[in-house]
This record gives C-alpha cells, sequence and structure tokens, in this order.
C-alpha cells in the first residue's frame, strides 16, 4: 500500500470554514453609541486589533480602548457588546462537510489569528471547534500569522514534520510563511477552486471531496 504524504491539517478558520461579516454588528453599535457606521469601523483600527489577537490585551482592556476610541456620550455594557459581536461569524458549509471527513482519517488541528470574543462563540456555535485535535491560535501564543513563531508551535504541537502537513489559509502572505516553514499548502479562495487544487497537487485527498 502506498503511503500517504499527507498525514495531518492545519486549517484557517476565518475565510475558509467561516465567513466573517461585522456589517450587523457595526450597524448596532453605531446606532446605541449615536456614531457613523465610518467611526466605528476607525476606532477598531488594525493596530489595536493586531494587540488584542496577540493576547496582549484582555477582553476587558479591548473593550476599554475602543470606548475611549468611539468618544461617544453614550455607554454601552461588555455583555451587550459581546452580544453584537455574536452576529458576525457564519459557517461555509461545503469547507466544514469536507474538514469532518478529513477528521475521520486524519488528525486535524486549527491554525488561526484570531481573539477569545470570537474563539468564545466559536466554542458555543460552531460543533466543528469540537471535532478537531485542538488548535494553535494567536491569542493563546502571542503570535500572528504570518510570523514563523505561530507556524512553528502549530508544528511541535501536531508531533508531525511540516512535510506530512497540509495547511489551507485565504491569505496568500499566511501560505508563503506556511511554506516557508516546509508546510504543504493550499491557497484558499473558494470552494471550487480548492478542490480543484486539491485534486491536483493531492490526488490522494481526492477521496475526501
Amino acid at each position: 500500500m502506498k503511503t500517504r504524504k499527507i498525514k495531518a491539517f492545519f486549517f484557517d478558520i476565518g475565510g475558509v470554514l467561516v465567513r466573517v461579516n461585522p456589517g450587523s454588528a457595526i450597524q448596532k453599535l453605531a446606532k446605541r453609541l449615536d456614531l457613523t457606521e465610518e467611526q466605528i469601523q476607525q476606532a477598531m483600527s488594525r493596530e489595536l486589533l493586531n494587540t488584542y489577537e496577540k493576547g496582549h490585551l484582555s477582553s476587558n482592556q479591548f473593550y476599554e480602548q475602543l470606548l475611549i476610541n468611539y468618544g461617544s456620550s453614550k455607554n454601552i455594557s461588555l455583555e451587550t457588546f459581546k452580544a453584537y459581536w455574536e452576529d458576525m461569524l457564519f459557517p461555509y458549509d461545503e469547507s466544514i462537510a469536507f474538514l469532518e471527513k478529513a477528521t475521520k482519517d486524519f488528525p486535524v488541528w486549527l491554525l488561526s489569528n484570531t481573539n477569545d470574543f470570537h474563539y468564545d462563540i466559536l466554542i458555543k456555535h460552531f460543533p466543528f471547534m469540537q471535532w478537531v485535535k485542538g488548535g494553535t491560535y494567536s491569542f493563546m501564543v502571542g503570535s500572528m500569522k504570518p510570523q514563523p513563531f505561530i507556524y512553528q508551535q502549530a508544528i511541535r504541537k501536531s508531533g508531525f514534520r511540516p512535510e506530512e502537513i497540509l495547511f489551507i489559509d485565504d491569505l496568500e502572505v499566511n501560505v508563503q510563511a506556511a511554506r516557508d516553514q516546509g508546510l504543504n499548502v493550499i491557497l484558499f479562495s473558494d470552494f471550487g477552486n480548492f478542490r480543484v487544487e486539491l485534486r491536483s497537487s493531492f490526488p490522494e485527498l481526492e477521496y475526501l471531496l
């Protein structure tokens, strides 16, 4: 019997397994705080979000800094803020079905830039979080893709060699960084293109489609 090249999977979450659409949350916050949607978006700067997703801010600190950035005369409780943000993650059913099949024959891990707000929502609403062996999350390890450290942590946790792992992510910069660490990669844009790439590059895995 031919030995399979791929022995484990790493999946990104946002953009691969779930669609992230903050539109509804932004609308609710803007209405509640009497601000424009543009003001809400500007307050959540990439720098602030990156600091939070590296675990350098607690949820309370992130929330308090956002309130400062909003500069609104109105207030909002942390519980209400969290409730608004629950309505922003939506499943990619085909990708999740593929992941579920993969877990039957392979160890599967998640490798994601995320924060504890989103992690809690995922645990609460998305069953695939229970199907996988585990995950390496930016806010837990203090490092974000495409930084080398988060990949090295994920590889070490898996117990497999990089060349035995297939990593699926929707951002070219993250895929290239994974390739630099020796991982096999597929750049995900949609499930149709993913299906074509899997059949072309990893025909031994076609049976999972």
